[in-house]
């Protein structure tokens, strides 16, 4: 699992190593920090990825600019009993605006 990640130590306390969570934050794993997060622990652009927000957009745009297959894909949640609604008309924290606008085309095509 790749996410964001707290600043960790490793101690020895009465004798026995424990790891010590710290106040600070380690790597935020959102917009940009996504697709760099990914190349760092997997190595390599992934040929699938799916988001439901507009904090997986440079994922989703890492993904698809591979030379390989591949496939990437947007959960469009709108029911917030269920799931956190994730949409263009509702103020919640995982909005979904720039990641589903329609693609543009250059000009001519």
């Amino acid at each position: 699992m790749i996410g964001s990640s707290i600043v960790t130590e490793f101690k020895m306390q009465a004798g026995k190593p424990v790891l010590v969570r710290q106040s600070m934050i380690f790597f935020v794993d959102d917009k940009e920090g996504k697709a760099i997060d990914i190349q760092k622990f997997a190595g390599r652009r992934p040929i699938a990825a799916f988001g439901n927000a507009d904090g997986d957009f440079q994922m989703l745009q890492w993904t698809l600019a591979g030379d390989r297959p591949h496939l990437g894909m947007l959960v469009h949640h709108t029911m917030p009993t269920r799931e956190f609604a994730c949409d263009r008309k509702r103020a919640s924290w995982a909005r979904l605006t720039r990641a589903s606008a329609p693609p543009r085309r250059a000009a001519g095509t």
